[in-house]
C-alpha cells in the first residue's frame, strides 16, 4: 500500500493482520514491562508492523532522571548504529540514480589519506588484533572504495570477506562531504528522510530545524550500584555510522516506506538485500549497511544499535513474514555481545521473546 503517514495507519487499525498475527504482537507485549525490569532500562518504545500497519506499540519508563516524564510516542533516542541502514540504503539509492559511485576509490578525499597516517598503526582492534576471541584481519588502505566499505569489506583484502569495521564506515560521510557537490546530510534528507517523511528525525545536534527531536530526547542511563545514573551525550555529529536521532514511529515510517514502493521498488528492494560473497563461496552477513541472516527458513534483515554505557537499538525486518520488530533504549539494556564477523540476531534476549511470540523456532 502507499504511505499515509503514521496518524492514519493507527486510525486503520491492522487490517491486514490475521487474528493468530495480532494475539502474537499482544503476547509480545505483555512481557514488555518485565523485561525492560530485567534489561535495566529507564526508557522503552517498542513497535511491532505487520503487513505495512503498526499493530503494536509499547511506551514503557520514562524520558528523564526524575521519574518526571512519561515515555510517549514522542520520546526521541540516540540509534547509534541503526543509522547505517539508513545510511546504507541512501548510498545505494544515490549510485542506482547516477548521483555517487559506490566503486569510487576512498582514497579520492584528502581525509582518507589522513585516516590512513593514523589508522593501520593505531591501537584499535578493527586495524587488526581479537576481538573475544575472534580475529581481525589486518586493515589495508590500498584498494579501497566507497562500496568496500558499506558492506563492510575493508579488513584482508579489500572487498573479499565480511568483518564489521564501524571506523570505515564512519569516513563514508566524511569522504562525501569533501568530494560530493553536496553534503551527506542531504543525501540522507533527499533519499530517505523526506521521502518516508520521518519529520521526527534529526540528523546531529546541527540538524536545526529538528532541534524538536533532541528536546523530547531520553537522556542516556547507565546503571551504577543498582541506580541509574544519567551519562554524557554522544559527542559527535551525524556521520554514516552513527548520529541519528529519532523516534521509534519515525523509525517505523523508513520501515513502512521501504516495503510499500515509496522508497524503492520491490526488484531494487531484494537487489539491496542480496550480499556479496565471500571468499569461501558462502553469502555474506552484511551488504549496503544491512545485516543479513538465515535462521531456519527465516530471513533477517537488521542493524543493532550500541553506544556503550548510553544506547541501544533493534531494527528487525522479516520480508517473507512482513513483518517488523523496532526497540530503542536509552540504556544499553539491547545489547548482548554480538560478534564482529557474523549476523547472529537470535541470540538477542529481546528477538529470542519475539520468535516465542509468533511460534518461530529454528
Amino acid at each position: 500500500m502507499k504511505f499515509i503517514g503514521i496518524a492514519a495507519l493507527c486510525a486503520l487499525g491492522a487490517t491486514g493482520t490475521t487474528a493468530a498475527q495480532s494475539a502474537a504482537a499482544d503476547q509480545f507485549a505483555d512481557g514488555l514491562a518485565e523485561f525492560r525490569r530485567e534489561a535495566g532500562i529507564p526508557s522503552f518504545s517498542v513497535i511491532v508492523i505487520e503487513n505495512g500497519e503498526i499493530v503494536s506499540e509499547s511506551y514503557l519508563g520514562f524520558s528523564d532522571d526524575e521519574g518526571d516524564v512519561a515515555t510517549g510516542a514522542d520520546t526521541s533516542y540516540f540509534v547509534a548504529s541503526v543509522t547505517k541502514a539508513i545510511a546504507g540504503t541512501t548510498l545505494f539509492l544515490a549510485d542506482r540514480a547516477g548521483e555517487i559511485d559506490l566503486d569510487t576509490p576512498l582514497a579520492d578525499a584528502e581525509d582518507w589519506q589522513g585516516f590512513c597516517e593514523w589508522f593501520p598503526d593505531s591501537s584499535i582492534v578493527f586495524a587488526g588484533g581479537d576481538i573475544n576471541g575472534v580475529t581481525v584481519p589486518d586493515f589495508a588502505c590500498a584498494g579501497q572504495t566507497l562500496r568496500n566499505a558499506v558492506n563492510m569489506r575493508v579488513n584482508g583484502e579489500p572487498g573479499t570477506d565480511f568483518l564489521y569495521n564501524p571506523l570505515v564506515f564512519a569516513r563514508i560521510s566524511r569522504h562525501l562531504d569533501e568530494v560530493h557537490s553536496r553534503d551527506f546530510r542531504s543525501l540522507v534528507y533527499d533519499y530517505a528522510l523526506d521521502p518516508a517523511e520521518m519529520r521526527d528525525t534529526a540528523a546531529g545536534w546541527r540538524d536545526a530545524p529538528r532541534g524538536h527531536v533532541l528536546s523530547h530526547l531520553a537522556p542516556p542511563m547507565h546503571r551504577v550500584d543498582g541506580r541509574f545514573v544519567k551519562q554524557p551525550l554522544p559527542d559527535d555529529d551525524f556521520r554514516a555510522a552513527a548520529g541519528l536521532y529519532m523516534t521509534a514511529r519515525d523509525l517505523a515510517r523508513f520501515d513502512i516506506a521501504l516495503s510499500d514502493g515509496t522508497l524503492m521498488s520491490d526488484a531494487l528492494r531484494e537487489e539491496m538485500w542480496t550480499p556479496p560473497m565471500n571468499a569461501d563461496g558462502q553469502p555474506s552477513d552484511y551488504v549496503h549497511g544491512w545485516f543479513v541472516q538465515r535462521w531456519g527458513d527465516e530471513r533477517l534483515i537488521y542493524h543493532t544499535g550500541w553506544q556503550p554505557q548510553s544506547y541501544s537499538a533493534i531494527y528487525l525486518h522479516m520480508p517473507e513474514r512482513q513483518l517488523t520488530l523496532i526497540a530503542l533504549a536509552n540504556s544499553e539494556g539491547l545489547w548482548w555481545g554480538s560478534r564482529p564477523d557474523r549476523a547472529e540476531i537470535h541470540n538477542s534476549p529481546l528477538v529470542q521473546r519475539f520468535f516465542e511470540a509468533y511460534g518461530m523456532t529454528e
